[in-house]
């Protein structure tokens, strides 16, 4: 294994639905957040509200990802060893 690879045990994995603060934004999964919308808005459809959340993420973040999934930096390690 790369000694440089990120460990993403399941101790990093948080329970769903927690909020977790990283770089001083408040952040909880995706999954949990429609979850809690649909339980609040039950006439609104699931593809309604994802539609919003990602349309607001994006306003948001301006396009930039608060977090990274490890898999994706791993993917990126692999494209760098290359150079």
């Amino acid at each position: 294994m790369d000694d440089k690879a990120v460990d993403a045990g399941q101790s990093a994995i948080p329970p769903e639905g927690a909020v977790l603060e990283i770089e001083g934004v408040a952040v909880t999964s995706f999954t949990a957040v429609v979850q809690r919308l649909r339980t609040d808005y039950p006439a609104v459809t699931a593809t309604r509200i994802e539609t919003i959340l990602l349309r607001e993420w994006d306003a948001f973040t301006a396009g930039r990802p608060l977090v990274v999934p490890t898999a994706v930096e791993a993917g990126v390690r692999e494209i760098l060893d290359q150079l």
